[in-house]
């Protein structure tokens, strides 16, 4: 369906129609443009009562194009009488329609350019910046409402005012000048890029502000716009942050450790005072740099390598912590406990690394001659209980001596008797108690050996058996029965051997010494080990003696402290410390059917970790 925009007929304007396009001779001027029937319409075209042009005798018609040559509509000129000229009719009915495709265009361009300039009055009206236009002298032409709640100032006390009223007083006298700079050389600080400025409120009171400025060429006169922004916050925001910053450096280089900031990619971001003076280094030489490749970690390409490890395990969350070495300004290797641990942002973001490192280097060359001390008095105290066994070690070993004596004896009867058939077996004894005596010297000799404390990892049970085996020789002298209850699977432990064997051996002898003053006919001391807790192994030497005393209870563990009457009472503490140093603890309780359950821990060592 088609409709009619206007008609005339009959001399007055006509009613809107609306009919079918299809058969009639507007539709063929809307597919081939202009159409002339000068007469018999009828004849041509056939319409029906409802068709436009129903009756009529000729037609002109012409289509209406846009500027893009699209058809939009067209003028068509129905009349009841023969066309005398057909060729005025179509030459002003076209040129009819020329005039109203321009009229539509005229005013589609009125209608955009007034939707254009309510646009951009509605965006100046509602920006949040201030925005200010002024002629070539300087005058306000607008002044928009955030500009109005900026300054103070209604627009209409403003308009025609010159610019410099919103300017203190102290830079009124110097923007003339630069206007007429600008016009003169086209340069100007605040046109095209932007600066900040201080502004004057209607109040007087003034606030710093970001100023945009540019020319606007409007048919030969110049004007130019501003847009102007309240940084006042911004400002106040810069000086907190400074204040912050001035206060966090402040606390940070006062740290009593050496510390850093890294970014999760691990470049140095911060690096307080102290880290730089311990190792005489200046900000320049670390500050953006990759942490592994600072000066700090330069003297060991191991450790570079370790040190960039550790950054990739705290990036992806892993707190890391080891003991390294350092240079000092001095040129001397320190000793320090590093960690590096992930900062979190309330999201569970990582969005730094921290690292800490204090010097230890005094701590471990003390650590180091506690250790050598222990081990001086850990030997001592093993020289003197050999020496308070030697009775039981000479009766140990003189039972295999004295066995070979025999045996030699023998052997001398069978050469002398020309009987050498059974000498196989007399050398087969020989060499069988020889290698007994020689195990117990060499027990000996290791329980006397001094030397650097060395850890190894070893079966716990192996060393609580050879530490049985030693006590054996003075059990038999008092006719006591040591029992060994051997824990199963258990885990190896990572110690100093001879030193726990020392422990186990002088609880065994503890033990030993509480059984002598009993009537008990059956006398025995047990040893036994076991899984205690998650990661320890305990051992457990259990007598069935009189107990400790409950006054002796607090200080049996305090060196020169003593229930027994011979003896100086630094078994136990040395004890004590062997077993803390390697990370264990000791104790005792009194059992309740009579005697004393000594025992101490050690921590296992991962069978994984072990075989690797």
């Amino acid at each position: 369906m088609s409709r009619t925009v206007a008609s005339w007929e009959e001399g007055k304007p006509g009613p809107v129609r609306e009919y079918a396009l299809s058969g009639t001779p507007c539709a063929a001027v809307m597919r081939h443009g202009i159409q002339v029937v000068d007469c018999e319409l009828g004849r041509r075209y056939t319409l029906d009562q409802s068709s436009i042009g129903y009756g009529c005798e000729s037609f002109v018609g012409s289509a209406i194009v846009n500027r893009d040559g699209v058809k939009i509509g067209q003028i068509c000129v129905f009349g009841t009488q023969p066309l005398h000229d057909a060729e005025m009719a179509s030459a002003l009915v076209s040129l009819a329609a020329v005039r109203v495709s321009a009229e539509l265009e005229h005013r589609q361009q009125q209608a955009a350019l007034a939707r254009s300039e309510a646009y951009s009055k509605a965006i100046v009206a509602t920006a949040a910046e201030g925005i200010i236009t002024v002629d070539a002298q300087g005058r306000i032409e607008s002044f928009n409402r955030a500009a109005e709640n900026m300054f103070g100032y209604e627009a209409a006390e403003l308009i025609g005012q010159d610019i410099n009223i919103l300017m203190p007083e102290r830079y009124r006298d110097k923007h003339p000048r630069y206007i007429r700079n600008y016009i003169a050389t086209g340069k100007g600080n605040i046109f095209g890029a932007g600066r900040e400025l201080t502004a004057r409120r209607k109040d007087g009171s003034e606030f710093p502000v970001y100023l945009a400025a540019s020319e606007i060429d409007l048919d030969g006169g110049r004007c130019f716009a501003g847009i102007i922004r309240d940084i006042s916050d911004q400002r106040a925001a810069e000086e907190s942050r400074k204040a912050v910053e001035q206060r966090f450096r402040a606390v940070f280089d006062q740290r009593l450790h050496l510390a850093g900031v890294l970014s999760v990619e691990g470049e140095v971001l911060e690096a307080n005072q102290k880290s730089l003076d311990f190792a005489g280094l200046q900000r320049d030489q670390v500050i953006g740099y990759d942490y592994w490749d600072t000066p700090w970690w330069s003297h060991s390409p191991e450790l570079k390598q370790r040190m960039h490890d550790a950054i990739r395990a705290a990036a992806a969350g892993e707190t890391v912590r080891f003991e390294v070495t350092c240079p000092r300004s001095d040129g001397q290797l320190a000793t320090l406990d590093f960690s590096v641990r992930p900062i979190k942002d309330k999201d569970g973001e990582i969005v730094f690394l921290v690292t800490e490192s204090d010097d230890i280097t005094e701590r471990r060359l003390a650590e180091d001659e506690a250790r050598q001390h222990r081990a001086r008095v850990a030997h001592v105290a093993r020289l003197s209980t050999l020496g308070e066994m030697a009775a039981g070690i000479a009766h140990e070993i003189n039972q295999p001596l004295t066995a070979i004596s025999l045996f030699a004896q023998a052997g001398r009867r069978l050469v002398d008797a020309g009987n050498f058939a059974r000498m196989g077996e007399v050398c087969e004894k020989l060499n069988e108690h020889a290698l007994r005596a020689a195990d117990v010297v060499e027990r000996m000799q290791t329980m006397a050996r001094q030397g650097e404390s060395e850890k190894r990892v070893v079966d716990c049970n192996e060393l609580m058996e050879t530490a049985v085996r030693l006590a054996e020789s003075e059990a038999r002298i008092y006719d006591i029965q040591i029992e060994f209850d051997k824990g199963s699977n258990l885990p190896p432990v990572s110690v100093d051997g001879v030193q726990i064997q020392q422990v186990a051996l002088n609880l065994l002898r503890n033990g030993m010494e509480a059984m002598v003053a009993t009537d008990d006919s059956a006398r025995s001391v047990s040893i036994r080990t076991r899984m205690s807790g998650e990661g320890e192994i305990e051992i457990a030497v259990r007598d069935k003696g009189c107990g400790v005393p409950q006054d002796y209870a607090d200080k049996l563990f305090t060196p020169f402290s003593t229930t027994k009457s011979s003896g100086m009472g630094m078994g136990l503490s040395i004890s004590q410390a062997i077993v803390r140093a390697h990370g264990g603890s000791i104790g005792f309780r009194n059992n309740d059917d009579g005697g004393t359950t000594f025992w101490f821990t050690l921590p296992a060592v991962e069978r994984e970790s072990h075989h690797e």
